[in-house]
């Protein structure tokens, strides 16, 4: 009796856990320059890249989670807009929480992003290069990099919250302006690299662990050293 309760049990685990692979909805591919993630289909997996050209869009349904592998990423190269909702987010995670994927890009030169109710979490690293926009009420959870500002022009971050990153927001020559931001629990909250300007509420940064806010230029200058680009942000060089 005991045998065939343990092999009851056996199948009806194996059927849980093919049931949970058959029910991950793999990322569509890009078709006549559109994408749709529908909450009906979430969870969606990506396992790999997928990188949105100038002429391409994606469109995600309030809810939608997205759950990432160790090599997935998601470069976007023009206007962005990922729309949640206050009660329904979208979320971007690693499938396997052990490990990290490779994170958000924006890259869209003079084309604008808009980012609202949006979960971001276990990523390597996230980097808004030479573009701007708006993160409102964003959530970066438990990243290497949260939030990497590269020669951006302006980046508006408003009801945004970093937590349990390792290094939540650098900027290096580029401008943040932020609004009810919250840079707690981090590692490291706020660094500023050699012409990285952050306007907004300090005292909104705190209880990180090694430090609140690092400029790198005064540490430099009262040490009467020259500024190094190649600092330890660039573990990784390219993506």
């Amino acid at each position: 009796m005991i045998l065939k309760i343990k092999k009851v049990v056996g199948v009806l685990v194996a059927c849980a856990c093919a049931w949970a692979i058959a029910g991950e909805m793999p990322f569509p591919q890009i078709e006549n320059g559109k994408v749709k993630l529908v909450l009906a289909d979430s969870p969606y997996l990506l396992e790999q890249g997928a990188v949105f050209s100038a002429n391409d869009t994606l469109e995600i349904e309030p809810g939608v989670t997205v759950l990432m592998g160790e090599y997935a990423k998601l470069m976007f190269r023009g206007a962005v807009k990922i729309i949640g909702s206050d009660s329904a987010p979208i979320v971007f995670r690693s499938a396997d929480s052990t490990k990290s994927w490779n994170g958000l890009h924006f890259v869209s030169a003079n084309r604008p992003f808009e980012i609202k109710n949006l979960v971001i979490e276990n990523a390597f690293r996230n980097t808004v290069f030479r573009s701007k926009g708006i993160l409102e009420n964003v959530k970066l959870v438990n990243n290497y990099y949260g939030l990497w500002i590269d020669e951006a022009p302006e980046v508006y971050l408003a009801r945004c919250e970093f937590v349990r990153n390792r290094f939540a927001l650098s900027i290096r020559a580029g401008q943040v302006v932020s609004a009810d931001t919250k840079i707690s629990n981090n590692v490291y909250g706020l660094y500023l690299e050699p012409g990285g300007k952050f306007e907004g509420d300090r005292s909104l940064i705190k209880n990180n662990l090694e430090a609140d806010v690092r400029n790198e230029s005064e540490e430099l200058a009262a040490k009467g050293k020259r500024v190094n680009r190649n600092i330890w942000h660039r573990i990784e060089t390219a993506f």
